[in-house]
């Protein structure tokens, strides 16, 4: 027997073991719904067919339950033969009549954008097909039917797999970009959330109190958050698509912020609740979704890159006024106190040190999936992860509010919290004393938060 004939024989006996599998329903009384790729040629499936079918049957599954079309999910069967990728499932007919089951599931197919790869077939309790006699029409030119290219010889074999491999790449390339997106708009807006909701917190706002705010509360950071969402999606966005310079990227990242704190001012009533965290998550964002964009995974080394690269002399392109007369409140800072009052931009031009001194790690310790079930146990975790970033961070916050011994005193205060709950109210009492409010720790803790869900959560 030549190779060809092998091949034939080899896919025949994988249709005849399918028909037996469905033959077995068939003696329970039961219809079957499955579902196969129209792959032209040998072999019938490969790593990127497989992964295309999966994809398929998870989009099939919801469209199914949407529909009301109940099938017996237990005695599901999948497998990958010679014949291609195969799925059946039993269902009784008895929710819908079956000729619109068939109507729905041809409409899955002709609304899907490579709905010609896409065989969803139906079968009666007898065994019978069910068939609107319909011809698909040929992947490759659309004009005749299939199974007429394929008997005339319109088109070679490398050209109709050819084109079979791209659309199926550039399917499953879009569909892993809207997942990666759409789990980083919910990584970011959890983060701030999660920070938001540790309470209580030194100086700043809780679900329990103010802190050291007589303008806003819980609520306002809630309005606040959600107005952003729409925005971390942007910035997601921006850098997955980006493919031009790193040092041209901030301009690109400003423009989304500029109308991300548009949002956040008409959502609070005109008050800053989130301005640092615009900045920090549009930079971190994009950066993180850049790397997702060419590698398999993220890394903490190749996100700072990222980041440093992006923000290059920030603090001397920014900060140091060359009129010799400091205007905002952060040239003012850095002038009085240099380095030390570099603020945010200080922390994103050398790749977030403060989040990176031991926040992470204690974050990868203990903050997993079992600590999200103990409420208790997830504040304490996020009040140690606060206190790392306080014990280091050179909060240009409580400097604009206060001096540089305050400052000192309070990393100290923070770091002796660390272990100890008498500390930490001790600290939050010296905050509320001093009207200080140490919210670049705050937004650095978001930033932590964002980053362990990214390296710990499905993405």
């Amino acid at each position: 027997m030549d190779k060809k004939n092998e091949i034939l024989e080899n896919v025949l006996d994988a249709r005849e073991n399918r028909a037996s599998l469905r033959s077995q329903f068939v003696e329970n009384n039961l219809c079957t719904l499955s579902l196969s790729l129209n792959i032209a040629g040998y072999p019938k499936s490969n790593l990127l067919i497989s992964s295309f079918f999966t994809e398929i049957l998870s989009e099939l599954k919801p469209f199914l339950l949407a529909n009301r079309i109940v099938v017996q999910n237990n005695k599901e069967i999948i497998l990958t033969d010679k014949a291609g990728d195969f799925f059946i499932v039993p269902f009784s007919n008895s929710s819908l009549e079956i000729i619109k089951i068939k109507e729905l599931t041809e409409s899955f197919e002709s609304t899907h954008s490579l709905g010609r790869l896409i065989d969803i077939d139906i079968f009666n309790e007898q065994g019978l097909p069910i068939s609107s006699g319909k011809k698909k029409p040929c992947y490759f030119c659309g004009e005749y039917s299939a199974i007429s290219c394929m008997r005339n010889k319109r088109h070679t074999y490398n050209e109709i797999r050819e084109k079979i491999s791209s659309g199926i790449s550039n399917y499953l390339s879009v569909k892993n970009k809207e997942l990666t997106i759409n789990k980083l708009t919910s990584y970011a807006s959890k983060a701030i959330l999660y920070e938001i909701s540790l309470s209580p917190k030194p100086g700043l706002v809780s679900f329990l109190d103010s802190g050291s705010h007589s303008d806003m509360n819980f609520f306002t950071f809630l309005n606040s958050s959600a107005s952003l969402t729409p925005f971390f999606r942007e910035f997601c966005l921006l850098g997955y698509n980006y493919s031009g310079k790193y040092e041209e990227a901030l301009a690109e990242v400003r423009h989304i912020g500029l109308r991300a704190e548009k949002a956040m001012f008409e959502a609070t009533n005109n008050i800053n609740t989130h301005k640092g965290i615009i900045f920090l998550f549009g930079v971190s964002l994009f950066s993180i979704a850049k790397l997702l964009s060419e590698k398999e995974g993220y890394n903490d080394t190749e996100f700072r890159v990222i980041i440093m690269k992006i923000c290059n002399k920030l603090v001397v392109n920014e900060l140091v006024n060359k009129t010799n007369k400091a205007i905002t409140n952060g040239e003012k800072v850095y002038v009085k106190y240099g380095i030390i009052g570099a603020g945010v931009r200080g922390e994103v031009e050398k790749g977030f040190p403060s989040v990176f001194h031991k926040s992470q790690a204690y974050f990868e310790q203990y903050l997993t999936s079992f600590s999200y079930n103990n409420q208790h146990e997830i504040q304490q975790i996020l009040k140690t992860g606060l206190l790392h970033i306080m014990a280091v961070n050179n909060d240009s916050n409580i400097l604009h509010r206060s001096n540089l011994e305050t400052l000192t005193h309070i990393q100290t205060l923070a770091k002796d919290a660390i272990d100890n709950n008498i500390a930490y109210s001790q600290l939050n009492e010296y905050c509320l004393a001093k009207n200080i409010s140490p919210g670049g720790s705050a937004d650095l803790l978001s930033v932590a938060l964002l980053l362990h869900f990214v390296k710990n959560e499905k993405i």
